[in-house]
C-alpha cells in the first residue's frame, strides 16, 4: 500500500471499512468550502453507504486520506480517464483549515502521483479556480503546465473560471 510521512503526518490510501470517514471529510470539505468545489452538496449528501464504499474499492479512483497520528485531517482523490485510461484526474483535494500552511498539500500530490507511476498513466491533469492561489502554487511545484481555462458557476454562487494543467508523465 503507498504511503508517505512527514513527521507526525502520513498520507494513504483508504481502506474499503473506512467508506464512513471519507463521507463526513468529503461532506465537510463541501460544507467548509464552498466556493472551492464544483460538487453540489445535496447530491452527494444523498449518496448511499454502498456508493460512498464504491467511491473507495472503484478500481478507476483512489481516495487517500491525511492524517496526524490517527486523526484524519484531510483526503484527496485521483480518477482514471481517457479512453484506455492512461489519463488521471487530480481532485477532492481538502485539508482542514487548522492544518494548512505546513506544506502537507506536498503529501496529497506526492501520492497521487506515485499511484499514477504505479498505473503507467501518461500525464494528469489538476484544476482549480483561478482565485485558488494556493492549488495554484501546488500545483506548480510539481511540475504541470497551464493548458486551458473556462467560465465555472461555483457552488457559492460566484462564477470564474476554472484553470486546467497537466503534466506529461
Amino acid at each position: 500500500m503507498l504511503q508517505f510521512e512527514s513527521g507526525i503526518y502520513h498520507i494513504r490510501q483508504l481502506l474499503p471499512a473506512e467508506a464512513p470517514l471519507y463521507k463526513t471529510m468529503r461532506l465537510e470539505a463541501l460544507l467548509q468550502e464552498a466556493g472551492m468545489f464544483r460538487s453540489k452538496y445535496p447530491p452527494e449528501v444523498a449518496l448511499t453507504d454502498e456508493q460512498w464504499q464504491e467511491q473507495i474499492t472503484d478500481a478507476d479512483k483512489a481516495v487517500f486520506g491525511l492524517f496526524a497520528g490517527d486523526e484524519m485531517i484531510g483526503i484527496t482523490r485521483i480518477i482514471l480517464r481517457g479512453e484506455q485510461g492512461e489519463e488521471g484526474y487530480l481532485g477532492q483535494s481538502y485539508i482542514r483549515k487548522a492544518y494548512r500552511g505546513k506544506g502537507l498539500s506536498d503529501l496529497l500530490y506526492k501520492i497521487r502521483m506515485a499511484w499514477a507511476a504505479e498505473h503507467r498513466l501518461k500525464r494528469v491533469w489538476v484544476s482549480h479556480r483561478e482565485s485558488n492561489v494556493a492549488s495554484r502554487a501546488a500545483n506548480q511545484r510539481f511540475g504541470f503546465v497551464y493548458s486551458h481555462r473556462e467560465s465555472c458557476h461555483w457552488q457559492d454562487g460566484q462564477t470564474e473560471d476554472v484553470l486546467y494543467y497537466v503534466l506529461e508523465l
